[in-house]
């Protein structure tokens, strides 16, 4: 009987390791949870939500929306860089949070390089130069020469150093050597109704929310930030067009996990995430939001947020936002 069960233990040790140990199930096995660092119906939320039932069927899993809205995304962003390593919570922030606000106080609580996995940018969106109908300039190059012949006079609304909306007038008052005054709003509405009503000059609009204001004839779009014209706005120039040659500011949003998360599970959402932002109905939602959707690779992304940082400090160090 000994000498039995001797020869079954050694029998069981040469048999192969996926019959000697239970396998494990491929990602995902639960629900994943995806973070939007956003208030509900921001430009990220909606594009999660359209997303949603597409990695659903996908993943065969439930893909929980979660908003974590605050300090330009940081707070949701800190939230998946402290969560396991396992791809069960994602992120969806934009740029700000990413490659903006770690070069500001106070100081966040992660390192975007060290701490998150870059998974796909997502898409990008460009902000619009608007002005209140009100006032009289028809061109960018009109508002330009008043801001040189009056400098400090003119303004700018914004929603916090480091927002897309700060960058872009930043980036036009370096380039063109311009003095025009910041404001900032902690309430959108705020800012726009004050546009409207020409309190403040102009704003570096999200092309989202600018373009009923457009259409009702409320506002005035004097220039696209993106390199070439927009889609949806096929006759308002660009800001390079207008004697700015080389502006491109635009803002991203992206994906992201808490670095360590396997590779073969980042490769999996990538594959994943991309397939979905292909279907024509999706690609059609989000040109309706003004997004165009990028669906780069991870190491593709990752050279973007590592290109960006230093480029976004650059920028804080010169306005004045930050020091140097």
């Amino acid at each position: 009987m000994k000498r039995l069960l001797a020869l079954l233990l050694a029998l069981a040790g040469t048999l192969p390791a996926t019959l000697a140990t239970p396998a494990h199930a491929e990602w995902p096995e639960r629900p994943v949870t995806l973070v939007i660092p956003f208030a509900g119906g921001a430009a990220a939320d909606v594009m999660s939500r359209s997303l949603q039932p597409h990695l659903q069927a996908a993943w065969g899993q439930p893909v929980v929306i979660v908003n974590v809205p605050g300090a330009s995304g940081s707070i949701g962003i800190d939230r998946v860089a402290k969560a396991p390593a396992d791809g069960y919570m994602l992120v969806l922030p934009g740029d700000a949070g990413v490659v903006v606000r770690p070069s500001m106080a106070p100081p966040v609580p992660y390192d975007p390089q060290r701490d998150i996995a870059p998974i796909t940018m997502v898409g990008r969106t460009p902000n619009v130069v608007t002005i209140s109908s009100r006032l009289p300039y028809r061109s960018l190059a009109e508002l330009v020469a008043d801001a040189r012949a009056r400098p400090g006079i003119l303004t700018y609304a914004h929603a916090g150093n480091g927002t897309s909306q700060h960058i872009g007038a930043e980036v036009l008052k370096q380039m063109g050597s311009l003095d025009i005054t910041g404001v900032a709003y902690p309430v959108a509405s705020q800012q726009l109704l004050d546009v409207m009503e020409a309190r403040v000059t102009l704003q570096f609009g999200n092309i989202i929310t600018q373009t009923p204001r457009l259409r009702d004839g409320s506002l005035r779009a004097l220039a696209v930030s993106s390199p070439q014209r927009w889609p949806s706005l096929p006759d308002v120039p660009t800001v390079a067009e207008q004697g700015f040659p080389g502006f491109d500011v635009m803002a991203w949003y992206g994906l992201f996990a808490r670095a360590g998360t396997p590779d073969a599970v980042i490769r999996r959402i990538h594959r994943d995430f991309a397939a979905a932002l292909a279907l024509p109905d999706i690609r059609a939602r989000l040109v309706d939001l003004g997004v165009e959707v990028v669906a780069n690779t991870p190491e593709e992304f990752a050279a973007i947020v590592a290109r960006d940082i230093p480029r976004m400090r650059d920028v804080l160090v010169r306005s004045g936002a930050i020091g140097g």
